[in-house]
Formats: structure tokens, C-alpha cells, sequence
């Protein structure tokens, strides 16, 4: 089968929808499927390469509102959707996703998308945006192509709230490679412990986008509270990633007095990655919108206790292998954490669940299988 991936961003660029089209991409490939994925020049790059099988083409990213690639050529699409039997695009909010929607209704090739969740980026301005955006664009967008992919039971309903058949819409998880973590799984981590001055202390970890969306304010208020609060044993938070509030979340951790209890660092290499996954105490994501994060599953897959936001899409995917605070309340969050750094039989319970939970439904060789029977129905 020939399908073309189209989503915003692809690596090298970190995020989770990058590495959920990398591993769904690789693991098509793998079953000998013809695959493309057209993305955006983001880190500049080879306009063109093959990685693992796929054919990954590049365009020229000529402006990113609200952090979304707008390329002519996601608007263009046509010829590199000839002899092509699946088009499938991520991110509802995305100028990749839009042009997708044009190609195929100009095109008539089967299109899929999947949603990938809700957005929200903590900002009253720009998520005013995003509700005129959901009602005059995501609306018609959702309507006007074949399928669409949702990563949880309650995303499913909120696409369906937009008039989308219910035989439309199929619920597929994301998943995880575990294969990519074996090279550095039994690694010395002295090194990763050294660097970041760890050694002998309990650690909080959070990986990813260091953002207002993703709760990293509300995580560095909540490490005030804690570190304020105990005495002894006191945890370092160790927030991994990059982004553009990791200078403001630095200033907010040093105008609080605890930037010797918080690192920093951006993103960090995959071997640092693994380190920190296998060494934590306990993984934090306290975002505000969510679809299924990469981060928890790996965090479950290593066997990390987790404590994240209730949101419909985690309370679907996670609330009975997970703690859950409301979102934006660095209280709640702080009493989860200090609960569970003091309550190690729970953190035990919770470890071991999800560590099944995970390694059982969660991976690429398993889910890959659910969207091969989708494109199948799709061409028939």
C-alpha cells in the first residue's frame, strides 16, 4: 500500500506527535508498506531523504503562527499524491492538516487524520483563537474527510459533537517502541547523575514541550510548595525538554529561592533520556490539553509512578494507573507528589501496573495492526 504521512513537524524537531508519525512511519515501512511523509523544513535540513524505509520530503517553513509550519506546499499538494491509496494527516490544529483537507477533495484520494486531542495553550488570547478556529475551520475539516483517528473514548465524542458519523470516527492509542530504548536500557547512568549533580537525591521528572500548555509554571510553583514544606529528604525536579518558557520557568524557580532543586536543561540527548526514565522517583505532566502522551508511556514503560492532570483524555487512558490533580492547582499537585515520594508500597502498586499496563497494549508492533485494518476498510 502507498500512503503519505503529512504532519507539521518530523524529526529531528522533538514533540510527540513528531514521534508518534516517526514510529507509525517506521513500523509501516516495516510491514512493507510505501511510505512518504511530507513535512516542513524544521530544523533545516535535506529537502529530501530516506530514513528507515520512509521517504521524509521537506518544504520551506515560510511563517510558524502560534508555532504552526505554514508551507505553500502543504497547499499544493498533487503531485505527490499520484498512484497514492492513503492520505493521512496529524493535528487538527495545523496548516498541514488544511491543505491535506484541500488535496483530498481535490484529489478524491482516501484521507484520514488523526486528531491527536484538544488543544489549549494556556494563553486567554490564543485560545480565544482557537475556539473561533474550532467552530469555523476544525468543524468543516473533520466533516469533509473520510476518517478520523482519535486517541481516547472522550476525544471520540468531542469530534463527534461536530456531526461526524460515529462509523467515521475509530479510537486507535499511540504506542511506543520499547526496541528503541534497548541499546542504553542496562547502560551505566554514574555519568547522567554526575552531570546534572543528582546523586543521592530523590528525583521528579517531567519530559517535554516547556510550555504554559503544558503545566511547567504550575509544575515550578508546585516544587515551591514542596521544597518550602519538607524537611530532610527534599527531591530535585529534573524538567527535561525545550521550549519557549524555559527562560521564564528558570527565572520563576530563582525569584522562588529553588533553582538548586530544579534543572533545567533542554532537551537533552536520548542516552540522558533513558538515564533520567530509569532513575526518577516519579513522572509529573500536569498539562492542560493533552491527547496520549509519548512521555507517560515511556515514564509507565520504565515503571514510573505517574501524576498528571484530570483531563477527559488521561482520565480515559490513565485513571486507574495514574494519580490525577485538577489542572492549574500547584497545591493539589504538590500533595500528590510529597504523597507519593512518601508512600513507597502505592508507588510500588503503581509502578507495577503500569509497567504491564503498557508493555501489554501499548506498543508500535501491536497498534501499527489497528491502522492497517483502517486503511484496509478505507481502499476497499
Amino acid at each position: 500500500m502507498k500512503i503519505v504521512q503529512v504532519t507539521p513537524y518530523y524529526p529531528p524537531h522533538t514533540g510527540g506527535i513528531e514521534r508518534y508519525v516517526y514510529n507509525l512511519s517506521g513500523a509501516l515501512a516495516e510491514r512493507g508498506h510505501e511510505v512518504t511523509v511530507l513535512t516542513a523544513n524544521i530544523p533545516r535540513g535535506s529537502p529530501v531523504e530516506t530514513d528507515s524505509g520512509v521517504t521524509v520530503k521537506r518544504s520551506t517553513c515560510l511563517a510558524r503562527p502560534f508555532n504552526d509550519p505554514f508551507a505553500l506546499s502543504f497547499f499544493r499538494l498533487g503531485g505527490e499524491l499520484a498512484g497514492v491509496d492513503v492520505l493521512h494527516a496529524h493535528n487538527a490544529y495545523s496548516c498541514a492538516a488544511l491543505g491535506a483537507a484541500f488535496a483530498r477533495r481535490r484529489c478524491g484520494v482516501p484521507m484520514v487524520l488523526t486528531h491527536h486531542g484538544q488543544h489549549l495553550f494556556g494563553n486567554p488570547f490564543k485560545d480565544s483563537i482557537i475556539t473561533v478556529y474550532r467552530n469555523a475551520v476544525e468543524r468543516r475539516m473533520v466533516n469533509s474527510i473520510d476518517r478520523v483517528v482519535v486517541l481516547s473514548p472522550s476525544d471520540a465524542e468531542y469530534v463527534s459533537a461536530f456531526g461526524v458519523e460515529k462509523e467515521r470516527i475509530t479510537v486507535i492509542p499511540n504506542a511506543i517502541c520499547p526496541e528503541d530504548f534497548l541499546p542504553q536500557i542496562d547502560g551505566d547512568t554514574c555519568r547522567f547523575e554526575e552531570s546534572y549533580q543528582l546523586n543521592g537525591k530523590k528525583r521528579v521528572l517531567f519530559v517535554g514541550q516547556i510550555s504554559k500548555r503544558k503545566g511547567v509554571d504550575v509544575l515550578v510553583r508546585a516544587a515551591r510548595l514542596i521544597v518550602n514544606g519538607r524537611t530532610g529528604d527534599v527531591p530535585v525536579f529534573f524538567i527535561a525538554g525545550d521550549g519557549d518558557y524555559i527562560d521564564s520557568a528558570r527565572e520563576l524557580a530563582r525569584s522562588y529561592g529553588i533553582e538548586d532543586y530544579v534543572r533545567l536543561p533542554g532537551k537533552v540527548s536520548f542516552r540522558d533520556l533513558t538515564s533520567a526514565y530509569r532513575t526518577s522517583d516519579l513522572y509529573v505532566l500536569p498539562s492542560l490539553s493533552e491527547g496520549m502522551p509519548t512521555a507517560i508511556l515511556e515514564a509507565m514503560f520504565f515503571g514510573l509512578p505517574i501524576v498528571t492532570t484530570d483531563l477527559p483524555c488521561l482520565r480515559d487512558n490513565f485513571g486507574d494507573h495514574a494519580i490525577l490533580v485538577p489542572p492549574r492547582d500547584e497545591r493539589a499537585l504538590a500533595c500528590a507528589v510529597m504523597g507519593l515520594l512518601d508512600d513507597p508500597e502505592r508507588c510500588r502498586r503503581l509502578s507495577e501496573r503500569g509497567q504491564e499496563f503498557v508493555r501489554s497494549n501499548y506498543t508500535w508492533d501491536k497498534v501499527v495492526l489497528a491502522y492497517e485494518r483502517l486503511y484496509e476498510q478505507m481502499t476497499c
